[in-house]
C-alpha cells in the first residue's frame, strides 16, 4: 500500500503546452472535450469535438473516431480536469499514447498560440 506522500503513478502522461504543439504539428490527434458553447469560443484548429458528458457516451464516441491504438492523442479541455478524467477513458477504450493537456485552452491562450473560432 503506498505512502499519502507517494504520488500516484498515472497511466497517461501529463504533457506542456509548448510539447503539446510540438506532437500536434507531428501529426498527433487533438480530442477537445469540452461543451459546444466553449468550443465555438475556440479550440486548437486540429482538434476534435466530443464533449465528455458522461463515461459510456464519450468512450462511446471515442471508438466511433476509428484512431489507431497506437496513435498519438492529446486530449484538451478549459483548465485540464475534465481532459485527465477524457484520458482515463481513453485508456479503457484501447487507446495507448494517451496526454493531458496541463493547463488547457486557458495555457494554450496564455502561450498566444493560435485558436480557430
Amino acid at each position: 500500500m503506498p505512502y499519502a506522500d507517494e504520488e500516484e503513478q498515472l497511466p497517461y502522461t501529463t504533457i506542456g503546452t509548448d510539447e503539446a504543439r510540438r506532437m500536434i504539428e507531428g501529426g498527433a490527434h487533438v480530442i477537445d472535450v469540452r461543451q459546444p458553447n466553449e468550443w465555438e469560443r475556440g479550440h486548437i484548429a486540429e482538434a476534435e469535438l466530443v464533449p465528455i458528458t458522461g463515461i459510456y457516451s464519450f468512450g462511446k464516441a471515442l471508438q466511433e473516431l476509428h484512431i489507431s491504438p497506437d496513435e498519438e492523442v492529446i486530449f484538451v479541455c478549459a483548465s485540464g480536469q475534465r481532459s485527465s478524467t477524457a484520458a482515463e477513458i481513453a485508456l479503457l477504450t484501447g487507446l495507448k499514447k494517451v496526454h493531458n493537456l496541463a493547463n488547457g485552452m486557458n495555457g494554450w491562450l496564455n502561450r498566444r498560440y493560435p485558436i480557430e473560432r
